[in-house]
Formats: C-alpha cells, structure tokens, sequence
C-alpha cells in the first residue's frame, strides 16, 4: 500500500479547507451582488454624483477612439475588470455572440435589454451592409446611454433603440418597425421575461 506523500496531504488538507469556501460562493455568490448592487452601489452613486452607468460612458468618451467599435468594447471591459463590475456580457462570452452573428449574417436582429450598449455595439460591428439591429430597453437612463455609445462607436445607423418593455414593443415589431422576420434574437433582459417574450414572438413573427 502506497504512503501518502507529504505533498498529497497537504493538497488533500488544503481541499477540504475549501470546500466550505466553494459551498458559501455557489450558494450565496448572488446574494453578494444583490447586496453590492442594491446596497453598496447606491450609496457609492449618492457619494459620487453619478451613476455607474454614467461613468462606465464617461470613461468611454474620455478614453476609447470615436468611430472605432472595437476600442469602445476593450475600454468598457477594462473599466469593468478594473474599476467596476458590471453586467455586460464581457469579451469571453462575447467571442459566442461573435460567433453566432457571423455564422447567421442577419438581415434583422433583435436585442432584448440594451442596458449599456455593450453588445450592440458587439453585434452591430459585424453585421453585413444594410442588416439592422433592434435593441429593446425599459430603462430610459440605460436607453439615453446606450445611444450615446453607439453614436460614439459610429454605429448608430445600424442600431435602433427602442424605449419600452418587451411585452409591448414585440406587438408593435410589423408595423410600427417594419419588422417582418428576425434573424437572430437576443434575449439579456429580465430572465423571467425570456419565455413569455420567446412566445409573444412566434406569435407575433410566425
């Protein structure tokens, strides 16, 4: 029978010293977002004047290149890395959306939950000549700021933002926006809006 090594003690030792760790982070890893963005946030915002969000742009139109998407997206990365979190879908994630876009080429693609503009501007640099991007936000500070970094990344004849809720701005998708078919949907909203919404599409652009 084989001696356990010193070494595979101590590795053994130090993982069930963190089992507990790992435990506490899965089980209540979003109980400490809630409580930075409900609790710390707001009283970091009072403290400084602003918003997170208004920062997160401030830092863009201070340090990224006007008209360059992709130094819009690695300024508001570092930002969120650096200085402050943020629920953007980052650049790992966003090497998949990447992906999708340029395996479909859509024509017509609909973003739901805007928030900052982070994959709009992703999305909307790869879009081909002529397609257009819907994005959909409920926030009007999110929404106001969303357009600013679109016109800054030089995107902003791609993109339309529209201000409402999903549920009824999907309705008004034929008509009002001259939508017919979509390629590609994105759902980054309120996850309890993902099937009801998912639903109201089919019905509304069989």
């Amino acid at each position: 029978m084989l001696e356990p090594t010193p070494m595979l003690l101590a590795a053994f030792s130090l993982g069930l010293a963190l089992l507990p760790l790992l435990f506490f982070l899965r089980r209540w890893g979003w109980l400490l977002i809630g409580w930075n963005e409900c609790i710390l946030q707001p009283i970091h915002n009072l403290l400084m004047g602003d918003s997170k969000e208004q920062r997160i742009l401030r830092h863009v139109l201070q340090h990224a290149v006007a008209g360059d998407p992709q130094s819009v997206l690695e300024t508001i990365d570092a930002y969120c890395s650096q200085k402050e979190w943020a629920m953007n879908v980052g650049d790992k994630k966003g090497q998949f959306l990447d992906a999708v876009v340029q395996e479909q080429q859509p024509s017509v693609l609909l973003e739901l939950g805007a928030y900052c503009g982070y994959s709009a501007v992703r999305m909307a640099r790869l879009l081909p000549p002529g397609a257009r991007l819907l994005t959909i936000e409920i926030n009007p500070d999110y929404a106001a700021i969303t357009q600013r970094m679109l016109d800054f990344a030089g995107l902003q004849d791609r993109v339309t933002v529209v201000l409402g809720a999903s549920q009824d701005i999907i309705p008004q998708l034929k008509k009002k926006y001259d939508v017919d078919t979509l390629d590609v949907v994105f759902l980054d909203h309120w996850k309890d809006r993902y099937l009801p919404d998912t639903l109201l599409l089919e019905v509304q652009l069989p």
